[in-house]
């Protein structure tokens, strides 16, 4: 049966590395070390204000290109899913698309929260699978610090006080990151084997994020209740995934969670059943990287020489929603 297979992988994280401490202590909040005491978050990474969603992303989608061995016009498909956008329209893979010189006959953005390249992942997939098209490029970027110097003159200003950390601390999380892979057709062993996915839309305002028609920024991210509703869902779905791909726990060689601090984190490996050695831990250094997350760790977990053929991986996504979903494939 026709599968999909990650041919290639890139990443590019953003230069400017900053304590949570730091950017506690920016707001004024008399506790700067919370981000670190309750997840585990000691720095993260933040681009330049000024820098554009595609910015970030183009140097991540070279880098899967040249790895991938394709030639520039065999790229049938650009798909692009940040939470951040560069402009309400054109869609971002088209800017993308045109600074890399492809010509691509499907580029549109999606968007699912910090979900959202896994989504892209599950809609390249059906394409390829269906014989659609032959290669996609999945491309995402996060600037999220611009939230966070938003909330951080929320704080200063008076505007929010101390206690509003509680509904705020999520801001203090993220960094900025982007990634991209490559994938393309598989008839043997390797490729994609499942995307099991699962929401639970009535929690939607658990997380959420906009800007008024004067571009004043609402914020809400009870990190508690996000976590709890979240976890539940993933226990939901973990039976299930391995039962349809016929693993257990012990067969799982490696496994790329959600990273948005510690509790999470080891909650996540217990639900699973997977020992610590069998995943990454990045949070701790870059924070929460939202939909670039999955391409991020997977790509560092190659560059440790990780990715052995053979190996059978697990790819654990949850977002605002609530959604969350698990990647089976074969290495």
């Amino acid at each position: 049966m026709l599968k999909s297979h990650i041919y290639a992988v890139g990443s590019e994280l953003a230069k400017n590395a900053v304590l949570t401490r730091d950017i506690l202590a920016e707001a004024k909040l008399e506790d700067i070390d919370l981000v670190e005491k309750s997840l585990g978050i000691i720095e993260v990474r933040q681009a330049p204000i000024s820098m554009q969603p595609s910015e970030l992303a183009i140097p991540a989608a070279e880098r899967a290109l040249f790895e991938s061995g394709l030639s520039y016009h065999e790229i049938d498909a650009v798909i692009y899913c940040g939470i951040e956008r560069d402009c309400p329209e054109p869609a971002t893979a088209h800017i993308i698309s045109s600074v890399l010189g492809l010509t691509p006959t499907i580029c549109f953005d999606i968007s699912n929260a910090c979900h959202g390249f896994t989504s892209g992942l599950q809609v390249a997939n059906s394409f390829i699978r269906s014989g659609d098209i032959q290669h996609a490029l999945i491309v995402t970027a996060e600037l999220s610090s611009k939230v966070t110097h938003k909330v951080v003159d929320m704080f200063k200003s008076g505007e929010l006080e101390p206690e509003d950390i509680k509904t705020h601390i999520g801001a203090f999380t993220v960094g900025d990151a982007a990634g991209a892979m490559v994938l393309g057709p598989s008839e043997g062993e390797q490729g994609i084997n499942q995307i099991r996915c699962g929401s639970v839309s009535r929690h939607h305002g658990l997380c959420s994020y906009n800007y008024n028609e004067l571009g004043n920024l609402s914020f809400n991210m009870d990190m508690g209740r996000i976590s709890a509703v979240t976890l539940r869902l993933v226990k939901d779905l973990i039976g299930p995934t391995y039962k349809d791909l016929d693993w257990c726990a012990e067969d799982v060689d490696l496994f790329i969670p959600h990273q948005v601090g510690e509790r999470p984190f080891m909650k996540s490996l217990e639900i699973v059943g997977i020992d610590k050695d069998k995943s990454i831990a990045t949070y701790p250094m870059l924070g929460n990287l939202a939909s670039a997350t999955i391409p991020v760790c997977y790509d560092m977990m190659k560059k440790q020489g990780r990715l052995l053929p053979g190996s059978k991986m697990l790819m654990g996504t949850t977002g605002s929603g609530i959604v969350a979903s698990f990647v089976g494939l074969s290495l």
